[in-house]
C-alpha cells in the first residue's frame, strides 16, 4: 500500500464521534468527550486525525499530546486504543502496520515526540513490522465482554454458580436499587467513590475529577448511568455505566460494608446488564479484567458474570534519538512501571 498521510485537524464532537463511531476499534478512549475530559484534567491537549491514501480515508485516531516546556522540541504522544478502521472499503481496509507506521513518521520523524501506542486490534494474530514501532514491554489491555443479544434468562444461566447464588440471596435481602442517568444520582455515586478513592488509597486513572469532567462534557442523552443500592436506609454499594456506540461498559463502581454483607455488588451489576441490555446495547464491558493487575477479589467479582475474555496486542513506542527524546521515554517508562 502505498504511504498513508496523517491529517490533523479540529472536529466538532458530532463530526469526530460520527466518524470515529463508525470505524473498527472504536472504544471510551476515542470518544470525543473522553479526550475533553483528559485533557481538562491533565496536561493534556488533544489532537484528532485522518489516514488517507488517494483521497480515501482508512483510518482514524484521537491522540493525546503533552508537549515540552519552553517551547523545546518534542514531549510525549498517548494514542490509547487507535488507530481506528475502516472495515468496508472497496480496497479492504488497511494494514494496522502501515497506519501506526504513519503515525510513527508524523510525531517522532516530523515533531520529535516520544509516542506511546496501545493498538485497538485483538492480541491474537498481531504482527509488527516494525515501520520505526518496536513493543514497549507493556502487556495489552484485558477485560470480558457479554453478549447482550442473547435473552436474559440464558445471560442468567450463563453466571457462575456462587456468582448466581450470591444474587439470589440479594434480591432476597431488601436491597433497594435506585437508578437513572440524573444528576442528583451521580453526585451520591462520585462523593462515595472519592471516599473510597481516599480513604483505601486506591490509584486509579480514572479518578472522581475524570468522571465528573466526563458527565459534563457527555450529551444529556449521552449521560453516565448510576445504580446505587441502599440496604436498611444505609449506603450498599454503586456501579456506574457508560455507553459508547453498541457498547455499555462498566466505568466505576463502590461497595460498602453494609452491601458486602448482602451481596449488593452482584445485585447492582446485574441490575445494570438487564438495563443496558433493555436500553439496546449489543455488549457488555465489564471495563478490565486482567489475571495480573485486576486484584484478586475484584477479578473473581467480575469473572463471576461469565464474560468472554479478550486481551488487545501489547503497546508499543517509538521515540526520536536525541538527547530529549531519551529522557521523555525514562520518565514514561517509569511512570508505567509504578502503575
Amino acid at each position: 500500500m502505498t504511504a498513508l498521510d496523517v491529517d490533523v485537524r479540529d472536529f466538532a464532537r458530532e463530526e469526530w464521534n460520527q466518524l470515529a463511531g463508525g470505524m473498527a476499534g472504536f472504544s471510551l478512549m476515542q470518544c470525543w468527550e473522553w479526550g475533553e475530559a483528559k485533557a481538562s484534567t491533565g496536561p493534556w491537549r488533544v489532537e484528532r486525525g485522518t489516514l488517507g491514501c488517494d483521497g480515501r480515508t482508512v483510518g482514524a485516531f484521537q491522540a493525546l499530546v503533552r508537549a515540552l516546556p519552553g517551547g523545546l522540541r518534542g514531549g510525549l504522544v498517548w494514542i490509547n486504543r487507535a488507530p481506528l478502521w475502516r472495515t468496508s472499503d472497496d480496497d479492504g481496509p488497511a494494514p494496522p502496520d502501515a497506519m501506526m507506521s504513519a503515525l510513527a513518521h508524523h510525531y517522532v520523524d516530523r515533531r520529535g515526540f516520544y509516542l506511546r501506542l496501545a493498538p485497538a486490534q485483538s492480541e491474537d494474530g498481531f504482527q509488527l513490522n516494525d515501520g520505526g514501532l518496536v513493543r514497549a514491554g507493556v502487556e495489552g489491555w484485558a477485560s470480558a465482554v457479554l453478549d447482550l443479544g442473547r435473552p436474559a434468562p440464558d445471560l442468567r444461566l450463563g453466571l457462575r454458580q456462587k456468582w448466581r447464588n450470591a444474587l439470589n440471596k440479594a434480591e432476597r435481602s431488601g436491597l433497594e436499587v435506585r437508578v437513572g442517568p440524573g444528576e442528583g444520582l451521580f453526585a451520591e455515586f462520585l462523593a462515595g467513590y472519592r471516599h473510597m478513592t481516599r480513604e483505601r488509597g486506591f490509584d486509579t486513572s480514572v479518578t472522581p475529577e475524570l468522571l465528573a469532567a466526563l458527565q459534563s462534557v457527555l450529551p444529556v442523552e449521552g449521560r453516565m448511568e448510576t445504580f446505587l443500592a441502599t440496604h436498611d436506609g444505609a449506603p450498599a454499594g454503586s456501579v456506574l455505566m457508560v455507553r459508547h456506540g453498541d457498547t455499555a461498559e462498566y466505568l466505576a463502581g463502590t461497595v460498602a460494608e453494609a452491601g458486602r454483607a448482602v451481596n449488593a455488588g452482584q445485585l447492582l451489576l446485574w441490575r445494570a446488564v438487564v438495563a443496558m441490555k433493555e436500553q439496546g446495547a449489543r455488549r457488555f464491558d465489564l471495563g478490565g479484567l486482567d489475571t495480573r493487575l485486576t486484584p484478586p477479589g475484584i477479578y473473581r467479582f467480575k469473572d463471576g458474570l461469565g464474560g468472554v475474555p479478550y486481551r488487545l496486542a501489547p503497546e508499543l513506542e517509538a521515540l526520536d534519538r536525541g538527547l530529549l527524546g531519551w529522557l521523555v521515554r525514562w520518565r514514561v517508562r517509569a511512570a508505567r512501571s509504578r502503575a
